[in-house]
C-alpha cells in the first residue's frame, strides 16, 4: 500500500483508489461511481484537446498565413502521439484540407463526426483555417470497461467512501490541466511567450507539462528569429528610403543638391518672405571642352567647378546643380550689390583659374545673371526665369561677367515673347511672302539665276525683314516648318515660270543647319516631293552656310551628294567669314560659291581685301566653282570683281529683291514679250 502510495504514475494511484474502494465502498454506489468516472474522463479528454489547440494555435495560424507547411507538420505530428487523440486535420480558410496525421497503424475510417473537435484559427481578427482533433475514446472506453467490472465486485457500503475518493482523484488529475488551459490563455492573450507552466508531479500531467514548456520554447525562439528578421528589414527599408532620397535630391555626378532640392528651397525660402539673391551660372565654351576632350573630362571639369562655386559662398548659402552647366545659388538674406559683387567676382576669378584635368590643362569661365527677391519677382516661376535672362544677356555682352536683371530685359522679355506669338501665327496664317533677287551673268549681262528671299508681312507693323526674326525662328525651332514653307513656295513659283516660259533660272533656296539634323526634317519630305515634279537641271539651288560644313561634317556631306544626284546645285553662301577650311571645298561636291558682300565692300580701297577675293577666286577656279559676288552696289565693284573672274554679281546695282509677281513680270514675262 506504501508502495503504490509513492508511485509516480496516475495507472498506479487509480489501482490504489479501486482497491481502498472494493474495501470501503458498496454496490449501492458503483452507478454513481461510473457515472462521475464517465463525466471526468469525457472532461478529462476535452481539457486535453482544448489546451493542445490552445498551445499550437497561434503559431500554427502563423504558419498557415505564411504557408509554411513543414512547421505545421513540425507542430501536429505531436499531438497524436499522445493519448486521447486519434487524428489530427489542419483546413485553410476555404475549408481545402492542407495536412493531416493518425496514430499509429489506424486507419481513417475509424473516424467519427461525434469525436470531432474543432477550433477556429484567427489572427487579427481574420480567419486563417481550423485545426480539427478526432478524440481516442478507447481509453475512456477501457476505463469505463474496468469500471464496470470492478465497481461489481465493490461492496455497496463502500460506494459512499468511493465516490468521495474518486472526486478527489478527479481533482488531483485535472488540478494541474486547469492551470496549463489558464497559463495558456494567459500566453495566448498577452503574447507572452516566456511564461512556464511550474511542474507538479512527475507522471503524465508532469509529462504534458514539460511537451507544453518545450512548446513554448519552440515558438519564443521562432519569435525571436522573427523579430530580428523584422528588424532586420526594417533597417534595410530605411536605407532604401536614404538612398531614394539621396537619387531624388542630389545630383549624383557633383554631390550638389539638384534642380528639385533647388526648386523646393526656393519655394520655401519665397514663401518665407526673406530677402535673398538668386545667381545663375552657365559656364562658357563647356560644349566645346566636352566634344574636343570627351564627356569623362566634361564630367571632371563639373566636379571641379561644384568644388570652386562652394568654396566661394558662405556656409548658410544655397549651392545647387540643374543640369549640363547650369548651377544656382542662393545668397541667403543678401541684397547689397557690393557685398553679392565680392561673391561674384570671387567666383568669376575662381572659375577662371587653369582646371588640371588627367594630363590637361583646361581653361573655362562663367557667365552669371543675378535676381534680387523680392525686388526683381515675387514669385519662384518669375525669378527663375529673370535670373536665365539676365545670364544670357552676360553671355551676350562677352561673357565672363556678371549682369543684373533689370526692367529693360523685362521689356526686352516681354517683346520676344510676343514675337514668338506673332510669328507662330505667322506660320499658321501664313504671313510670309518670297523676295526674288536677281543674280546677273557678267558674262552676258543676263539674269538666269535667282536668290529667294524671306520677308514677314506682320498684320499690324508692316514687312519684317529677314534679321528682326530669323534669330528666333532659329532659338524657336521653327526653321525646318518656315524653311519647308519657302521651299514649297519657291517649288510652286518655279513650276509656273516652267510652264508658262521655256527660260531656266535657278532659284537659290537658304538651308538652314537645323533643317539637316532631324530624320524626320521637312527638308528630306520635300526633297521626296521634288522628285515627283519635271523641272530642268539646275532649277532649283540650295544655299549653305559655312557654319553648316562644321558639325556633322561627314552626315552633312553625305546628304549633300544626295541633294546633287536630284539635279539641285549646292553653293556655300557667305564664304570667308565662318569656321569653314579650305578643305571642305575639296571634300564636298560643291558647285557654287558666294563671296561675302564685306569683302567686296572694301574692294576699291583695301588691298589685302581685293588680294583675299582674287586668291579665293583662284581656288573657286581650280575647284570648277561657279563664283558669285553679293552685295555689289557701284560701277566700280562691279568692274573689279569682273576683272577677278566672278562668273556672277549679285547686289543693289543689278536688282533689290522684289515680290514674286514683279521679278516674274521682269524677268519672265517679259522674256516672253522679248
Amino acid at each position: 500500500m506504501i508502495a503504490l502510495l509513492n508511485s509516480h504514475t496516475i495507472r498506479n494511484k487509480f489501482l490504489l483508489i479501486l482497491m481502498l474502494i472494493a474495501i470501503l465502498s458498496a454496490s449501492v454506489t458503483a452507478g454513481v461511481l461510473i457515472y462521475f468516472e464517465s463525466i471526468d474522463a469525457e472532461k478529462y479528454q476535452q481539457d486535453k484537446l482544448v489546451l493542445m489547440s490552445s498551445i499550437i494555435s497561434p503559431s500554427l495560424t502563423a504558419a498557415i498565413a505564411f504557408n509554411d507547411i513543414e512547421t505545421i507538420n513540425e507542430l501536429i505530428v505531436p499531438t497524436v502521439k499522445s493519448d486521447g487523440v486519434f487524428a489530427t486535420f489542419v483546413y485553410n480558410n476555404n475549408d481545402v484540407l492542407i495536412t493531416k496525421v493518425y496514430q499509429d497503424n489506424l486507419a481513417g475510417n475509424q473516424l467519427k463526426e461525434e469525436d470531432k473537435v474543432e477550433t477556429p484559427l484567427i489572427i487579427s481578427g481574420e480567419n486563417q483555417g481550423k485545426l480539427v482533433f478526432y478524440a481516442d475514446r478507447t481509453v475512456i472506453d477501457n476505463k469505463m470497461s474496468f469500471y464496470k467490472k470492478l465497481v461489481a465486485q465493490l461492496l455497496i457500503g463502500t460506494l459512499f467512501i468511493s465516490l468521495i475518493l474518486s472526486i478527489i482523484l478527479s481533482r488531483l488529475i485535472t488540478g494541474p490541466l486547469s492551470q496549463l488551459i489558464r497559463i495558456a490563455k494567459t500566453i495566448n492573450k498577452n503574447n507572452d511567450y516566456s511564461i512556464r507552466a511550474p511542474y507538479h508531479s512527475e507522471d503524465e500531467v508532469g509529462d504534458l507539462t514539460r511537451c507544453f514548456n518545450s512548446m513554448l520554447d519552440t515558438v519564443e525562439n521562432r519569435e525571436n528569429v522573427l523579430e530580428s528578421t523584422v528588424i532586420d528589414r526594417t533597417q534595410a527599408l530605411e536605407e532604401a528610403n536614404k538612398q531614394l532620397h539621396h537619387q531624388a535630391f542630389e545630383d549624383p555626378l557633383s554631390g550638389l543638391p539638384n534642380r528639385r532640392s533647388f526648386y523646393a528651397l526656393l519655394n520655401d525660402v519665397v514663401n518665407k518672405k526673406k530677402e535673398f539673391c538668386l545667381l545663375f551660372i552657365d559656364l562658357d565654351g563647356f560644349k566645346e571642352i566636352n566634344d574636343s576632350l570627351g564627356h569623362d573630362y566634361g564630367d571632371i571639369l563639373l566636379q571641379q567647378v561644384s568644388k570652386r562655386i562652394v568654396s566661394c559662398v558662405r556656409t548658410d548659402d544655397f549651392v545647387a546643380r540643374l543640369g549640363g552647366d547650369e548651377f544656382t545659388v542662393i545668397l541667403n538674406g543678401l541684397t547689397n550689390e557690393e557685398k553679392i559683387g565680392q561673391i561674384i567676382n570671387q567666383m568669376l576669378s575662381s572659375l577662371e583659374s587653369v582646371f588640371h584635368i588627367k594630363s590637361e590643362k583646361v581653361f573655362t569661365s562663367a557667365s552669371v545673371g543675378v535676381t534680387l527677391f523680392p525686388r526683381d519677382g515675387s514669385n519662384v516661376d518669375t525669378l527663375i526665369k529673370n535670373a536665365d535672362q539676365a545670364m544670357y544677356e552676360s553671355k551676350r555682352k562677352g561673357k565672363n561677367r556678371s549682369h543684373y536683371f533689370n526692367e529693360e530685359m523685362s521689356r526686352q522679355l516681354l517683346n520676344k515673347q510676343e514675337k514668338i506669338t506673332d510669328l507662330h501665327n505667322a506660320l499658321k496664317n501664313e504671313e510670309f511672302i518670297i523676295y526674288y533677287q536677281p543674280i546677273v551673268n557678267l558674262q552676258t549681262n543676263e539674269v538666269d539665276k535667282a536668290e529667294a528671299l524671306v520677308r514677314w508681312q506682320h498684320p499690324t507693323k508692316g514687312l519684317i525683314l529677314p534679321d528682326d526674326f530669323l534669330k528666333t525662328i532659329e532659338e524657336e525651332s521653327l526653321m525646318d516648318e518656315l524653311g519647308y514653307w519657302v521651299a514649297n513656295q519657291v517649288l510652286s513659283d518655279r513650276l509656273k515660270w516652267h510652264q508658262h516660259s521655256p527660260r531656266n533660272i535657278e532659284i537659290s533656296i537658304n538651308i538652314s543647319p537645323s533643317q539637316f539634323k532631324s530624320k524626320d526634317s521637312l527638308l528630306l519630305q520635300w526633297l521626296s516631293d521634288f522628285d515627283k515634279v519635271s523641272l530642268p537641271q539646275n532649277a532649283i539651288a540650295f544655299e549653305i552656310t559655312e557654319h553648316s560644313l562644321v558639325h556633322d561634317h561627314f552626315k552633312v556631306r553625305e546628304l549633300l551628294n544626295d541633294i546633287r544626284g536630284k539635279g539641285i546645285d549646292i553653293a556655300i553662301d557667305d564664304f570667308g567669314v565662318g569656321y569653314s577650311s579650305l578643305s571642305y571645298l575639296q571634300q564636298l561636291n560643291l558647285d557654287i560659291l558666294k563671296i561675302d558682300h564685306s569683302f567686296i565692300d572694301k574692294l576699291s580701297n583695301d588691298k589685302s581685301s581685293y588680294g583675299l577675293c582674287k586668291g579665293i577666286v583662284t581656288i573657286a577656279k581650280e575647284l570648277n566653282l561657279l563664283i558669285v559676288a553679293e552685295g555689289v552696289e557701284t560701277r566700280t565693284q562691279h568692274k573689279l570683281i569682273t576683272e577677278l573672274g566672278c562668273h556672277y554679281g549679285q547686289g543693289y546695282l543689278y536688282g533689290k529683291p522684289m515680290p514674286s509677281e514683279v521679278f516674274t513680270h521682269q524677268y519672265i514675262n517679259q522674256h516672253l514679250t522679248d
